[in-house]
């Protein structure tokens, strides 16, 4: 009798084993691809549904309205007319100035009747009020005895007076000169009033009645601000030269960009402006308080 081949057996449930491995593995391997399919698509799913989220929030959300971008108005010309003399009077006159409809300053002279009432009229009306300084003349000086500056005073009386002038018109927020072509020329006198001007944080316009005014220079000299006239409207009393003298001030804001003119409180300067001040800010021309051309 032949002995038995155990081997051939094994062989064949070995073989059996690993065809059941393999095919256990590929199950397996299906199982986990099938898996990570689905782990993605779902994935996908979720991007998909965010993104349309995304979407409808912004569908419901009002659109930015970015801020207009405000361009200034470019002006042919800046011009800042100051108007001397108030205090005289109160009459139809000067309630004409007040009804003018544009951004004029009045210069009140002190110690006159009605220097404090027309100052707060003029201010509640909302035009700029200044003190119009009396100033001693090369030739005679004319009134005002109690407030006029002159050379021969001492420092004390100047400084005095200045001070006087303004707690006499409290509207004032600075100073031009009135007459003065001797006292404006006169360093002594002009660095006083310019130490007190400072101290009080006021202004000065040289009204220029001389050329050898040294009122806007010594300003700079005590950093007090300050400018100076380029054009006087009504030295002749007529009303086609007073129209003349606003032109070349016009012609003047122009050229430099912005000017200065002074005028009075006469009939024949309140009907030139009332007829053409209208007509030049049609044109382009903006009329600005003396406060806004210091430097």
């Amino acid at each position: 009798m032949s002995k038995f081949d155990f081997k051939t057996p094994v062989i064949y449930i070995l073989l059996g084993i690993i065809l059941i491995l393999l095919v256990l593995m590929r199950r397996m391997d299906e199982s986990n691809n099938v898996s990570k399919e689905q782990t993605l698509e779902k994935r996908i799913q979720q991007l998909e549904s965010k993104i349309e989220d995304v979407k409808n929030i912004q569908k419901q959300r009002p659109p930015k309205i970015e801020p207009e971008t405000q361009q200034k108005p470019a002006y042919k010309g800046r011009i800042a007319i100051i108007i001397d003399d108030f205090g005289y009077r109160n009459d139809y006159v000067t309630d004409g100035f007040l009804a003018l409809k544009a951004d004029l300053t009045y210069a009140v002279i002190p110690g006159h009747e009605h220097s404090y009432f027309f100052s707060e009229k003029a201010k509640k009306a909302g035009f700029e009020v200044i003190v119009h300084m009396p100033m001693e003349n090369t030739g005679k000086t004319y009134g005002e005895e109690q407030f006029v500056l002159k050379t021969d005073m001492d420092v004390e009386t100047i400084q005095r007076r200045v001070r006087t002038a303004f707690n006499q018109i409290p509207a004032a927020i600075g100073m031009n000169n009135h007459q003065g072509s001797k006292a404006s020329a006169d360093q002594r006198i002009m660095s006083t009033i310019a130490r007190v001007l400072k101290e009080q944080n006021k202004f000065f316009v040289d009204s220029r009645t001389t050329v050898e005014t040294i009122g806007e220079t010594t300003m700079k000299i005590f950093e007090v601000p300050t400018a100076s006239r380029n054009v006087f409207l009504d030295n002749d009393d007529d009303e086609e030269k007073i129209a003349a003298q606003l032109m070349k001030l016009v012609k003047k804001s122009q050229e430099k960009g912005s000017a200065i003119g002074i005028g009075h409180v006469k009939p024949k300067t309140l009907n030139v402006l009332k007829k053409h001040i209208p007509e030049l800010q049609k044109e382009g021309f903006k009329f600005e308080f003396v406060s806004k051309m210091l430097h």
